[in-house]
């Protein structure tokens, strides 16, 4: 039901749509107009200009996953790092909302009961864990903001000009939201909702492809004057000063100078304004950072550029080494181990990441528009998880806690990703985050070597499944025998194959070698092959020894079958060459049918090193990335 009044203040004619509604900001001269407890008007402060959103004005209309509403009022709050809109909003089913909007991020929520106490104030910390009615929370952020203004209607009784205490976090499982925002009574006001895709929030009432500024009048630097000329978003919160270098802390339509870059600028590879496109997705170079890692009296560097897309919000678009990685503000339950250990396993949300590192970064260089307010000297402490090519990254600055998560870009994505001629640095070592990408030779490689192991596996064990070995001869051979050619009776073999012979001899600290023949029905030699025994043993200083064998195996191949006999000749000596022979006796056995199922061993020996020569150069780039 709507309700028509005048402003106390200036006359003016103003409407409130909603019964619900405790605070009206005059839409003609920004006083903020109250309703006590008697129904009767009452005066506050005025409201600054406020700063633009570069999604949502008072009075539009919208859609949120699929549903519609209007914009009915909005607060905004003023902190330590920049500030935050909080629009009023009314779906078209009647039900109230409240969407915050904040560094690019959207949270839908609602005022909510609970029963048990909450923790006072200056007892909470950024990490810390507390009940909040059926759910935990986690804290991310907490500090003290003041109500810079508002406009149109409001369902709060909020003073333009206070300042409050708030807290900022998530549930555990990364999908709601929640609001702390504590008065002089120390008891708190709560707020819970869930976190918003940008993509899924559409608003009327503005022109995205217009330009947008922060504000109506030029930013002039507090410290020399001169105009900023570089790109403004409405959620733009510090600048830097292209002529002099301080660093501009925008603040009620005002520049402050909160630090200053000092020296010559740093090299980067990107310069503010440089479109880059990653999962079709053109953003924007709003601002970049150099950032200092003292480790063990070495200084490591790493380039932060600051991405904008008016569809997807912010973007982190980290430089290391010439490697590159991109990511966003994530909200997932974590914490830190208290002792961790490199490659411990940690579990964040649906994915277990293993610690790498955590430490400490100075910001030491700072340019463009940022979406958060940048001093330089501040520090960060980290930790760093990695799942390639995933990471999470767990910054803790000031009061604020702040987890990212984000991916690797690999050279060709960064190269597309890029305008052409842009001269990308060659990537240095293996970064914490670089997945393993097999070369494609060694891809063919493997895979060929696969092939080859299960081609051989299975002819070796079909060669041992058919292997039946028949005798055909077996000869007692004498010293006599062999040295003057020794014949064997007659024996047929049924069909071509491998023969084995095999034997034995009584050799001791001696030797003898047997040539074996096999000779066809016309006494024509058709294959031949060697044997040889020898035996040794002694003692010496460190006890009895041996060496040799006196025993022997030998294959060769006939080719037909037919009627053959094997011809055996041999000598052997003792010591050297030159000794007395022994005239050992031999036993010889002839076995037709063979299958020499070790001869398919050496592809598989072979094709196995050739496949194990990507998980050994995998194995040594891990042991780069974690060395």
């Amino acid at each position: 039901m709507e309700r028509k009044f005048q402003c106390p203040s200036c006359g003016a004619g103003n409407i409130v749509t909603n019964p619900g509604i405790l605070m009206k900001i005059c839409d003609y001269c920004k006083t903020a107009i109250y309703w006590d407890k008697d129904s009767a008007l009452r005066v506050g402060s005025k409201s600054m200009d406020l700063p633009q959103s570069p999604r949502f004005k008072t009075g539009g209309v919208g859609k949120l996953q699929g549903r519609i509403f209007k914009i009915l009022g909005r607060l905004t709050y003023e902190h330590e790092s920049g500030f935050w809109h909080e629009w009023f909003i009314e779906f078209d089913d009647g039900s109230l909302k409240w969407l915050t909007e904040d560094e690019g991020e959207l949270f839908i929520e609602t005022p909510i009961k609970v029963k048990q106490e909450l923790p006072l104030f200056d007892k909470l910390r950024p990490g810390m864990q507390f009940q909040l009615g059926n759910n935990t929370g986690i804290v991310e952020e907490l500090g003290e903001a003041r109500v810079i203004g508002g406009e149109g209607q409001i369902p709060r009784d909020v003073e333009i000009g206070e300042t409050y205490s708030y807290v900022d976090g998530t549930s555990t499982d990364g999908k709601h939201s929640f609001g702390l925002e504590y008065d002089s009574s120390g008891a708190p006001e709560v707020f819970w909702g869930r976190i918003v895709n940008l993509k899924n929030a559409k608003a009327k009432s503005f022109n995205k492809d217009a330009p947008e500024s922060k504000y109506g009048e030029t930013i002039h630097c507090a410290n020399c004057g001169k105009p900023y000329e570089g790109r403004l978003l409405g959620s733009t919160k510090s600048v830097t000063c292209a002529s002099c270098g301080s660093i501009l802390e925008l603040s009620e339509a005002q520049t402050k100078v909160i630090g200053s870059n000092s020296g010559a600028a740093p090299p980067f590879t990107f310069e503010i304004g440089t479109p880059l496109i990653f999962n079709k997705i053109q953003y924007e170079v709003m601002g970049r950072m150099l950032y200092d890692q003292l480790d063990e009296g070495l200084h490591y560097f790493s380039r932060e550029y600051i991405l904008y897309s008016p569809s997807a919000g912010y973007r982190r678009l980290v430089e290391e080494n010439g490697h590159f990685l991109l990511g966003g503000v994530g909200h997932v339950a974590f914490t830190p181990p208290m002792k961790p250990k490199k490659k411990q396993r940690v579990k964040i949300g649906d994915k277990t990441y293993k610690w790498f590192e955590s430490g400490k970064v100075e910001l030491v260089w700072v340019e463009g528009a940022l979406p958060w307010r940048a001093g330089i000297g501040e520090t960060t402490r980290f930790t760093h998880l990695i799942n390639p090519p995933e990471f999470v990254e767990y910054e803790i600055t000031g009061t604020e806690a702040e987890l990212f998560k984000g991916r690797y870009v690999e050279p060709q994505e960064m190269s597309v990703a890029a305008p052409k001629f842009t001269t990308l640095p060659q990537p240095c070592g293996i970064h914490s985050a670089q997945p393993y990408t097999p070369s494609k030779w060694l891809k063919g490689l493997w895979k060929i070597a696969l092939v080859f192991i299960v081609v051989n596996s299975a002819l070796g064990l079909y060669t041992c499944a058919v292997n039946n070995p028949r005798t055909l001869v077996t000869e007692h051979v004498t010293a006599d025998n062999y040295k003057n050619e020794y014949l064997s009776k007659l024996f047929r073999i049924e069909k071509p194959g491998i023969l084995r012979i095999f034997g034995s001899a009584p050799v001791y600290n001696s030797w003898l070698a047997l040539s074996f023949a096999l000779v066809d029905s016309d006494d024509k030699v058709v294959s031949e092959t060697d044997g040889e025994l020898s035996f040794y043993s002694g003692r010496d200083s460190e006890g009895n020894w041996s060496e040799g064998s006196k025993n022997f195996s030998t294959e060769f191949l006939v080719k037909k079958p037919g009627d053959y006999k094997l011809l055996i000749y041999g000598i052997g000596g003792s010591g050297d060459k030159a000794g007395p022979a022994r005239d050992e006796a031999a036993d010889i056995t002839l076995q037709s049918g063979v299958s020499l199922a070790w001869y398919f061993w050496i592809p598989i020996v072979f094709a196995i090193i050739l496949a194990l020569l990507q998980p050994i150069k995998k194995m040594l780039f891990e042991s780069k990335r974690w060395g």
